[in-house]
């Protein structure tokens, strides 16, 4: 929940939609509850027809949420 939360909310690979912060993103997110958070959260969103949401959002958040979660990581010394 923590890693949608954070990347609903903007981070490098994705901005954030226009009226969501952390706050807002983390609500959504615990709403949502442990399975298909993202999705959850979109249906939210799209259900309360306050915010727009930009066309291939979830697509780009998709290779985000991917990139966070199996990113590797290198020992530079090795």
């Amino acid at each position: 929940m923590l890693l949608t939360a954070c990347i609903l909310s903007g981070c490098d690979y994705l901005d954030s939609i226009k009226g969501i912060g952390f706050k807002r993103a983390m609500k959504l997110a615990e709403d949502a509850g442990e399975e298909n958070t993202f999705h959850e959260a979109m249906t939210t969103l799209r259900d309360e027809g306050k915010l727009e949401v930009p066309k291939k959002y979830e697509k780009k958040f998709k290779k985000a949420f991917l990139t966070f979660k199996f990113q590797r990581v290198f020992c530079p010394e090795r």
